[in-house]
């Protein structure tokens, strides 16, 4: 561990990158408003730990700190643009600023993610921005930093000599397994769980089987949710599921299978049960009997039976049970939600699974 002043770090930096599966959060820093807070700079302000992993000579990996590092990118280019065409020296200014913290070798040294990244190139080289990219964290932080230089005539000498005060301890995380740190420093934000596990999939080369999967059976991302959620209900015997804990489930379910079965044989038992819920959801059947009762399920907002009728389609499938079986048991739900709907008595579909079970077993 090491104490820097946050503003020589992006300095001396050559290229900082961030994780396939990093979220830009809301939760940037107004750097302004700390300054505002302590005018005279009488101490440090210490902005916590920085996690990195080294690339290469003056190239990092940011694990931890990507929304300090940006908001302090966001707030030197606010001062370029605030004092640009000012005087022959302010331009000479900002084109040391440029150079030292925003680009090198005429590549931005902050390299975000998709959407992000293409907003941040936006923002520096001054193109034109859509409504909706106005919105975004970034450009309202940004907005934010002209105001305040303009209303408040900062001058650029004294934002700097704030920025200069400014620390973070940077840690080294090369000896520890990225994806689990960035998800156990992450874990009360809103990550995007596909991502970690794609990630994850990546490690046991099966990624590309995956994505297979999702482009056959998933019309939207939600989609994906629901299915692992129903998929994971009954195997883990939840009574609620936790969407923000996908990731962490699908980690125990893929590692205690593979006490049975290798990567691929995972990846195609999670792929035929995708196939399946596709068909649930989307009311998919050939036979007509089968499709008129999913009709009637959804009818009767029976959503939360799926996870149940997911395993028993599975059992139809692989013929565990017949075909007048599975329509009976859908039958069965069917009079349920009926009864559930017309009554308002929400009777506990655990004790109708046990009842459905024990239909099976005499069958």
């Amino acid at each position: 561990m090491e104490v820097v002043n946050l503003l020589e770090f992006l300095n001396k930096s050559s290229e900082l990158y961030v994780l396939d599966y990093s979220v830009q959060s809301k939760q940037l820093v107004n750097f302004l408003n700390l300054m505002l807070e302590d005018e005279q700079f009488t101490q440090k302000i210490d902005l916590g730990l920085v996690f990195v992993k080294s690339k290469g000579l003056n190239q990092y990996l940011i694990i931890d700190g990507v929304n300090r590092i940006l908001s302090l990118s966001l707030l030197l280019h606010a001062v370029c643009e605030c004092y640009k065409k000012t005087s022959q020296q302010n331009d000479k200014a900002i084109k040391i600023i440029k150079n030292k913290y925003l680009v090198k070798n005429l590549n931005f040294k902050l390299r975000l993610n998709n959407d992000d990244d293409l907003l941040y190139r936006k923002i520096i080289n001054g193109e034109r921005l859509s409504g909706k990219e106005k919105q975004k964290p970034m450009f309202v932080l940004l907005h934010s930093f002209w105001s305040q230089i303009k209303n408040e005539s900062l001058q650029a000498s004294k934002i700097f000599n704030m920025l200069k005060k400014i620390t973070v301890t940077l840690v080294d995380a090369d000896s520890v397994p990225v994806r689990d740190l960035y998800y156990k420093l992450n874990e009360q934000r809103e990550l995007d769980q596909v991502l970690l596990i794609e990630d994850y999939l990546k490690e046991f080369g099966v990624l590309d089987k995956w994505l297979n999967i999702k482009k056959r059976c998933f019309i939207s991302r939600n989609d994906i949710y629901l299915f692992f959620k129903d998929f994971f209900i009954t195997k883990f015997n939840f009574k609620k599921f936790k969407s923000e804990r996908l990731y962490e489930n699908f980690v125990n379910y893929f590692e205690t299978m593979l006490q049975y079965l290798s990567e691929d044989g995972i990846i195609e038992k999670i792929g035929k049960a995708a196939i399946l819920y596709y068909n649930m959801l989307n009311v998919e059947f050939d036979n007509d009997t089968i499709r008129e009762a999913f009709i009637k399920i959804k009818k009767y907002s029976g959503s939360d039976t799926f996870p149940y009728l997911l395993e028993v389609y599975q059992d139809y499938s692989e013929n565990n049970i017949s075909m007048e079986t599975f329509i009976d048991i859908l039958n069965t739900i069917i009079e349920y939600l009926s009864n559930r709907q017309k009554t308002g008595n929400n009777i506990e579909f655990n004790e109708l699974i046990q009842y459905l079970n024990a239909f099976i077993a005499c069958k």
